[in-house]
């Protein structure tokens, strides 16, 4: 539909994909409550409906696809416009308008900080997309959608890595840090309005400041400043880009707690450089050992691909036998995906889906074995938790997390007894353990 404009009404936004996409979801939001638009969660009822997809690999295309066609059907039942942004959009393009003539305007992820200015002002394109190059500041408008008590903090856009089977630099751009003065002004925001936990998050978290002679060590630094900053989290450290300052500098951070996520990907050394990963397993092997030994305690998550073109049973027990001796605290698993233009994808030796997807459960059955043994020491012990909120599965039930359990990816802790306000920091008493969550009861407020 061409001059697309809009007075501001009531907008629903469906935010699909990862942290980093949900930002963007705040950003986009944030810019139309400026504008006096009014956000609801029921789409029968929204003038506007906004999508923000991910595309980073199949699955995600189809998730993305399925929440489009639904809005579409809202659509057809009654007036209301259709908005699609994200990486889908820089995926396909003019594919998708051609395909899907119900959707209004497509925006690239380049473009969506625009919506506002182009409902307001009316736009005669339904295609909105260039390069990626836009980067956040702290003055962007933004409307939270974690917490209360946590929040997102994204240091960089774009990736600047050659891993084979990844589209996300075609699809992000390449790797640009924001400036540490900025973040700084962002964090102080966010702390103003009631956060105590910050989850820096990027494509690659440790590459952070590179391409503008700053550095991630540089960041923890001017964050530790902070007044009434709790903990702060490092999610997507790239295993190849952390070294030993970086660890040193967790150590000696009063608000960075030692947790560090390091998707290896898998650890047969064959697989491994046919990723494009730099470290073999023995060299992550000692990486993760240096960790351990200069912060004793330290929790390491990690993500794994199972699946991967040409990965043999041999190679796969590699991968198990590595699980075995690291140990991991927390683990992600997913199945190999042929994503049409990276290199991973063109290898003919695709290793069938039926048994990937074996690996993977067993991968997870592996994991939750180790987890239950993890998290069982724990038990009668105290810890600071923050509250999240009644419990998804019972109103008569909080849930929170601790320092080593990180949001939406990790475990919770189930709170049994006691009561508190989503957003405080209390003490709790652990009484149980399961396969991935903790069990407890609230003794204490705490200030973490």
């Amino acid at each position: 539909m061409s001059a697309l404009s809009l007075d501001p009404g009531r907008v629903m936004m469906v935010s699909l994909g990862c942290s980093k996409n949900l930002i963007d979801s705040e950003e986009v939001l944030g810019g139309l409550i400026e504008a006096g638009w009014q956000v609801i969660d029921q789409a029968e009822a929204a003038d506007l409906i906004i999508v923000n997809t991910c595309a980073f690999i199949q699955p995600a295309v189809e998730e993305a696809l399925e929440a489009i066609l639904e809005a579409a059907a809202v659509k057809a039942r009654r007036p209301v416009r259709l908005v699609v942004m994200g990486c889908l959009v820089q995926r396909y393009g003019r594919k998708l308008g051609r395909n899907i003539p119900e959707v209004d305007l497509w925006l690239g992820p380049g473009e969506f900080a625009r919506l506002p200015d182009l409902l307001a002002k009316g736009s005669d394109q339904n295609l909105v997309l260039g390069r990626p190059a836009y980067l956040r500041h702290s003055g962007a408008p933004r409307s939270l959608s974690t917490g209360p008590g946590w929040a997102y903090l994204k240091i960089a856009e774009g990736c600047s890595h050659a891993c084979t089977f990844c589209l996300i630099p075609k699809l992000r751009g390449k790797y640009r840090s924001r400036t540490i003065d900025d973040l700084t002004a962002e964090a102080g925001q966010l702390l103003w309005a009631g956060v105590k936990e910050l989850v820096l998050v990027a494509q690659d978290t440790s590459r952070f400041g590179r391409d503008i002679g700053q550095g991630l060590i540089g960041l923890i630094q001017e964050l530790d400043r902070l007044p009434d900053l709790h903990w702060v989290r490092l999610l997507y450290l790239h295993p190849d880009e952390v070294d030993q300052g970086l660890v040193e500098a967790v150590a000696e951070s009063r608000t960075v707690i030692p947790y560090f996520d390091l998707p290896v990907q898998h650890a047969a050394p064959r697989i491994l450089k046919d990723m494009g990963r730099q470290r073999g397993p023995d060299e992550l092997l000692k990486l993760i050992e240096a960790i351990r030994q200069k912060i004793p305690g330290a929790v390491i998550r990690t993500t794994m691909m199972v699946g991967f073109p040409g990965e043999t049973d041999r190679e796969f027990r590699e991968l198990i036998d590595f699980m075995g001796a690291v140990r991991f605290d927390h683990l992600g698993v997913f199945c190999f995906s042929p994503e049409a233009g990276t290199p991973a994808a063109r290898n003919k030796d695709q290793v069938p889906t039926q048994e990937a997807e074996a690996r993977q459960g067993e991968v997870m059955a592996r994991q939750a074995e180790i987890s239950r043994q993890k998290l069982a020491p724990w038990v009668g012990q105290e810890v600071a938790v923050l509250v999240e909120g009644p419990h998804p599965e019972s109103e008569l039930l909080l849930a929170g997390r601790t320092w080593f359990l990180a949001p939406e990816v990790d475990g919770k802790v189930i709170i049994t007894d006691g009561s508190a306000r989503a957003g405080d920091l209390v003490r709790v008493r652990v009484t149980r353990g399961h396969d991935f969550d903790l069990e407890g009861e609230i003794i204490a407020s705490s200030e973490g």
